[in-house]
């Protein structure tokens, strides 16, 4: 069993419009249970980064401002470990399908 790593990001020196796409790779090339601490100099930005996140199932801790010197903010993203699916065999599950549904008898006049 691995150990899940702690990895640190900042995008503080970076043109704005490379920011949001360098933190999705670096979050991408993340391993299962894996933390990314992205330090970003905007709030905009870590609203961004956080609505992105989330909406590819990644956990995201409360953002935190940084203060002492430049204000900048710092952002805690997590990947998920993988939930294994149970997958029916092939087999089984075409022949659940093609059977016919059970139907009740008629009842004996009587």
């Amino acid at each position: 069993m691995m150990t899940a790593m702690t990895r640190y990001f900042q995008l503080l020196g970076e043109m704005s419009h490379y920011r949001l796409p360098q933190a999705k790779l670096a979050l991408q090339e993340l391993a299962a249970d894996d933390e990314l601490v992205i330090v970003v100099p905007e709030q905009s930005l870590v609203g961004e980064i956080q609505q992105w996140a989330t909406s590819q199932g990644y956990t995201v801790a409360t953002p935190k401002k940084i203060l002492g010197g430049l204000i900048r903010w710092q952002l805690s993203v997590t990947k998920p470990t993988p939930v294994p699916v149970e997958e029916k065999p092939a087999a089984a599950a075409l022949a659940a399908a093609a059977a016919p549904a059970p139907t009740a008898a008629p009842a004996p006049a009587g």
